[in-house]
């Protein structure tokens, strides 16, 4: 999932003509100040981090003039909130709240669900253990989308009334359209809110895009200046920008790359056969500097994860492993992987490299692994564990770690 920030998750909304409060992003206490002015002094200073539940960590403040709003953005930059760096601060108009509301919809499994509750706000999680009956759930149909009547119906069950149903259930309705077509996962309104004129405001906004639908919506994207954890939920290495940057622009096949703190690093092919061997170099004492997997042989994405994996400077031996390939031919796996290790001149004697790519053309595979001085290669059919068993003991001798 593609996480975004309250500033992008806003602009969306009011692109979509949602009712959201003024506000802007801020990289420094003065640009803050500067906002706030705008806004007309008081104001809510936010910590823009991907996250929830920021009130509760002390990353949203009130503030009645612009000084204080620099002061707390001061206090809010440069800090970690739920494990997120602030870079920036989101500067947003006060609502005269006369209600809260809650509202999300999470597509977590079929059928997406829509979950609304007549209290909403910091302490939501409470509410839902404590008052089942604020509280209720619609499976949603994503042929059919959400009707206005069906809305009112959702809302009605938690004991909404009156003038503000009509409007809930419009805007329901449409969030639910809107996530549909920005393919997201997630989206959250909390607190959804009535004003004191009567007029609904979408206060706290959090939304999360199918990062596999990102060919789709590149328009989520993050910028180069902007911070890494847009593109995944947490600060990524720039090897992991790289490998997400890649699988976004070129097309054909895919690769994942997550880094980890070991020394062996792991090209695999096969997301059920990476994870068996993962988890045997684990039980055998070894420790995988990343998780990856790849399928099909777009030379530009297959090369990226490559590099990848060979630029962590934690890394002392590679094991390139699949299962039997089927769809694939292995040497056109392994030549461009070779590509990448004579380029960086890597010797299996310094750097232990073991490949295990048995399948169509595995002879043509061989002969293009053998370029690679020392590289390990057993004979076909040899069991993961002989192979995890192999790079685990070479990387230690590598590394000068006694078995």
């Amino acid at each position: 999932m593609l996480p975004l920030t309250e500033d992008k998750a806003k602009a969306w909304l009011k692109r979509q003509r949602f009712p959201v409060p003024e506000g802007a992003a801020a990289a420094t206490p003065e640009q803050a100040a500067e906002v706030a002015a705008r806004l007309g002094g008081g104001a809510v200073v936010k910590a823009l981090v991907p996250t929830g539940r920021r009130g509760k960590a002390g990353a949203v403040r009130l503030v009645e003039t612009p000084e204080a709003a620099a002061q707390a953005a001061r206090n809010m930059i440069g800090q970690e909130v739920q494990g997120f760096r602030v870079d920036k601060v989101y500067i947003e108009a006060k609502v005269a709240i006369a209600e809260e509301y809650y509202l999300s919809i999470a597509l977590e499994s079929f059928p997406p669900k829509l979950l609304i509750s007549r209290q909403g706000g910091v302490d939501i999680e409470e509410t839902l253990a404590k008052d089942p009956t604020a509280v209720t759930v619609v499976d949603l149909d994503p042929t059919e989308g959400l009707k206005p009547w069906e809305a009112i119906a959702a809302w009605q069950a938690v004991g909404i009334a009156g003038a503000a149903l009509p409007k809930l259930a419009n805007l329901t309705s449409r969030l639910y359209a809107a996530f549909q077509e920005a393919d997201a996962v997630m989206l959250e309104i909390n607190p959804l809110c009535i004003d004191i004129e009567g007029n609904l405001s979408l206060v706290g906004a959090m939304v999360g895009i199918d990062d596999d639908a990102l060919s789709r919506q590149a328009r989520w994207l993050a910028s180069e200046d902007e911070p890494d954890w847009m593109f995944a939920g947490r600060n990524l290495t720039p090897r992991e920008r790289a490998v997400f940057e890649a699988n976004q622009k070129f097309r054909g096949g895919m690769v994942r790359y997550s880094e980890l703190d070991g020394d062996i690093g792991l090209i695999f092919n096969g997301g059920g056969a990476g994870l068996l061997q993962h988890d045997l170099i684990l039980a055998m004492g070894g420790r995988p500097a990343n998780h990856s997997d790849m399928n099909g042989v777009n030379p530009d994405k297959i090369k990226t994860l490559t590099r990848a994996v060979l630029d962590n400077p934690n890394v002392r031996g590679l094991l390139v492993s699949a299962n039997h390939l089927q769809m694939t031919r292995a040497d056109k796996k392994v030549e461009l992987i070779v590509e990448v290790l004579a380029e960086r001149g890597i010797d299996g004697a310094i750097f232990p490299v073991v490949f295990r790519m048995f399948g169509p053309k595995e002879a043509e595979a061989r002969a293009a692994a053998a370029r690679i001085p020392n590289v390990h290669y057993p004979p076909g059919g040899t069991p993961m564990e002989d192979v995890c068993r192999l790079i685990v003991d070479l990387t230690k001798k590598a590394a000068g770690v006694a078995r």
